[in-house]
């Protein structure tokens, strides 16, 4: 690949008015240098949920559903290093007390079985979530990048996530949906606490926590008190 293949994708990056155009495109350019897939997702931390935070999701048929039914995220040594850094990084770069646990090589065994190999990670700052990667997969054994290469791929991830937030800030921005309680309530759950132990601490009885939690719930249309806490967090109505 060379610097005009990554300058033609910025450019079109403006005219891409969906997530899914986007996504193509950036498959078909990062090919060039080895890359048959890629994810794009907030970071999850503190027990939060891959699946919501997903925003391009290029991983083969049937990896992805395993990968977040087994809770993978929470274990896999690539995306628990993609929280602690802000540097790109080759998966084969991840410190080993994350690499090299028994869950993490795992997770990468299983990953092997949908002919992900190697990768290539660019971890960034999000206006959706704490933090963002966006990880490129390979099935080459070894990946092995000159720092041309990795800047390449570094610039395309950035423009690619300023454009898929750009795509989501019109109708996604939530605010007035949660009362200031509500708040105070999912960033209580977001802290691990109990409808019990938040209503100690609220001075409030448990039976009004659970009716707060309940509310913001119905705001975004979510099951669970969990998943309202990521589209809390998502949309930046709370700072756990």
């Amino acid at each position: 690949m060379i610097d005009s293949d990554v300058f033609d994708f910025v450019e079109r990056c403006r005219k891409h008015g969906a997530a899914a155009s986007l996504l193509t495109d950036l498959l078909e350019t990062v090919k060039k240098i080895g890359f048959e897939h890629l994810i794009l997702s907030g970071v999850p931390l503190g027990g939060q949920k891959l699946a919501p935070m997903v925003e391009l999701n290029g991983w083969p048929n049937g990896w992805f559903e395993r990968y977040v039914e087994a809770e993978h995220a929470a274990v896999d040594g690539v995306c628990i290093y993609s929280a602690k850094t802000l540097k790109p990084f080759l998966w084969s770069e991840v410190p080993a007390k994350w690499s090299q646990t028994e869950a993490s090589r795992r997770v990468a065994g299983e990953a092997t079985e949908f002919g992900i190999w190697s990768g290539f990670a660019v971890p960034m700052l999000s206006i959706h979530h704490w933090q963002s990667v966006m990880s490129f997969a390979s099935s080459a054994k070894i990946c092995k990048l000159h720092p041309r290469q990795q800047a390449q791929l570094v610039t395309m991830a950035v423009y690619a996530g300023m454009t898929i937030q750009a795509l989501s800030n019109d109708d996604e921005n939530g605010e007035g949906l949660l009362t200031d309680r509500e708040k105070e309530v999912l960033l209580w759950a977001a802290a691990g606490k109990t409808s019990s132990e938040t209503s100690q601490i609220l001075g409030l009885t448990e039976r009004t926590v659970k009716w707060h939690t309940t509310r913001a719930r119905e705001a975004f249309g979510v099951v669970t008190t969990t998943q309202a806490v990521v589209e809390a967090v998502r949309r930046r109505l709370i700072h756990p």
